[in-house]
């Protein structure tokens, strides 16, 4: 029985950044005129991850032609303009932007940056804060308007003005009202680095400066300081509180218990007989790691006093029930090196270790010369129509490529109405801005792709998973889903079923044959309809190789 499409769409998502760097001019196979190289496929092979419904790896012979016939509905799909659909465009779009992302903002994790996330880690904070809010299409004028008012503020404090009773008064996070600013208790990677780093340098009880984040202006005040005692990991036992008036009575159990864990019980044996959190019971109580303010207070509390790895707490009391703790695992950042692999994780997903977008175009209009003429905006200032606007200047040009007036009427054309309450000047201006970095960008991606053959290999890749998604979904899926179409099916092989067991009792089994007859059909129909020729040299060499 083939195996369906799905699986193998899967594996190829998480197998696209491996093999991608695998170029070889080897063919394989071909479809019509298109040739495909071996070495992706025998990459993906060679990982074992392409396997049958009792998980054995499949043949080589198996694999193969699931691959081929991965092709064959890529093809078809881009034959039948699945391409052209706005939806599979949008998702093409979003894959190929995580793809770019890797090369456009490289990670870069220094020393320094290393050191100072380890200062940092080792404590919690408290800051309260006033917001000034920058809405997403401010112009430069709403930005400087911004600005001004927190310095505003910022006059105010320094004044001897109170910190709270400002933010009450003036901050834009309307949580403000209710607790004068404050956020709670935070550490690295919590929240905006520009925040974090602001809060971070200013001393208890002092304030800064206004600073900039994605949200607007803040001035922060930092009124507490305490040390990070780290992370923790635990198996815990849960007795619940189901019923009124029951407490004393699981109060009771959960002392017996204790008392059979005194006497050497196995914790995940009692795990299991007694304990009612069914998100924990299947990991034998096992919770996830945490730290401070992740969890209950009563457990934090009671999971970070307890000391050596095995040692369990008395039954202690909140307000779901009765829970007896177990530490299993203990780690804490007071040494660089022990927890310098953690923190390198976590500057590899933050936006610190990288670039801005910002910073990547203004370098980028170095490289490529970037030359415009700022002057001909001026002549959409008063256009109310671009699509018929006839101006033919070049706005601006990226090494020798010009971008005239026209290609941005083009642009503007295809906008949503202009919002009224904007000027119409800093619109034009803005959208200017976002027309020029798109297209500086749009030229560095083509280079990219030119320079990198892995990298047009991955966005491919990308592309036909997509697209088999989609026409797979269309071909195979919805058929399923037609019950008309099942049942049919099923009346036609009842034989293969037990003839006394009704379609409702045999029916995820009709799905699930009735999907693969589907699928066999649909894959000697391409077969039949694309020519596919496979280079029998190159599968002798893989065979060789893996010894078959």
């Amino acid at each position: 029985m083939r195996k369906g499409l799905l699986y193998l769409i899967t594996v190829l998502y998480c197998s696209l950044a491996s093999y991608g760097q695998y170029n070889s001019t080897d063919t394989l196979f071909s479809i019509n005129d298109t040739s495909y190289p071996s070495a992706p496929f025998f990459k993906l092979y060679e990982s074992n991850k392409l396997r049958d419904q009792h998980n054995k790896p499949l043949s080589l012979k198996e694999s193969l032609d699931l691959y081929i016939d991965f092709h064959l509905k890529a093809t078809e799909a881009k034959n039948l303009q699945f391409d052209t659909l706005p939806e599979v465009i949008q998702e093409i779009e979003t894959y190929h932007n995580q793809a770019f992302k890797a090369y456009l903002y490289p990670v870069n994790i220094n020393q320094n940056l290393l050191e100072e996330t380890f200062e940092r880690i080792q404590y919690f904070i408290k800051p309260r804060h006033i917001l000034i809010k920058i809405e997403g299409r401010a112009t430069p004028k709403d930005t400087l308007e911004a600005y001004q008012e927190a310095s505003r503020i910022y006059s105010l404090l320094k004044d001897g003005k109170k910190f709270s009773k400002l933010a009450n008064q003036f901050s834009d996070d309307l949580s403000a009202r209710k607790n004068n600013g404050e956020l709670g208790y935070i550490t690295a990677f919590d929240m905006d680095y520009a925040f974090e780093t602001a809060a971070y340098n200013t001393s208890k009880d002092k304030y800064s400066k206004p600073i900039r984040s994605p949200y607007g202006y803040h001035i922060i005040q930092t009124i507490d300081r305490i040390k990070n005692p780290g992370k923790v990991k635990i198996r815990h036992l849960m007795l619940e509180f189901k019923k009124k008036n029951e407490k004393n009575k699981i109060k009771l159990k959960a002392d017996s218990i204790y008392q059979l864990l005194q006497s050497g019980a196995d914790f995940s044996e009692l795990v299991q007989k007694y304990s009612d959190d069914v998100s924990s019971i299947n990991n034998n109580g096992i919770l996830p790691w945490f730290g401070l303010f992740e969890t209950h207070p009563t457990i934090e509390r009671t999971a970070f006093e307890l000391k050596k790895k095995g040692d369990f707490s008395q039954p202690i009391r909140t307000e779901f029930g009765y829970h007896i703790i177990q530490i299993l695992e203990k780690k804490e950042y007071n040494n660089l090196q022990e927890c310098k692999g953690e923190l390198i994780e976590l500057l590899e997903e933050d936006s610190r270790s990288r670039i801005s977008e910002n910073e990547l175009i203004k370098q980028l209009k170095e490289r490529y010369q970037f030359k415009e003429n700022k002057n001909l905006l001026s002549n959409f200032y008063s256009i109310l129509d671009y699509a018929y606007a006839e101006l033919w200047e070049t706005l601006f040009s990226i090494e020798d490529n010009d971008y005239s007036q026209e290609k941005f009427s083009e642009f503007l054309s295809k906008q949503a109405s202009k919002d009224i309450y904007e000027n119409f000047e800093d619109y034009i201006n803005r959208l200017y801005v976002n027309f020029s970095n798109t297209c500086i960008l749009a030229y560095h991606k083509n280079k990219l792709v030119e320079r990198h053959q892995e990298l047009k290999t991955l966005l491919d890749e990308y592309e036909n998973g997509i697209l088999v998604y989609f026409i797979t979904k269309e071909t195979i899926w919805n058929n399923i889903s037609d019950k008309e179409n099942t049942k049919k099916y099923y009346i036609n092989n009842q034989h293969k079923y037990n003839k006394k067991a009704d379609y409702k009792t045999v029916k995820d089994i009709v799905l699930e044959d009735y999907r693969a007859w589907l699928e066999e059909k649909w894959s000697e129909e391409l077969r039949k309809k694309y020519s596919v020729k496979i280079n029998l040299s190159a599968l002798t060499n893989l065979r060789t190789n893996k010894n078959e």
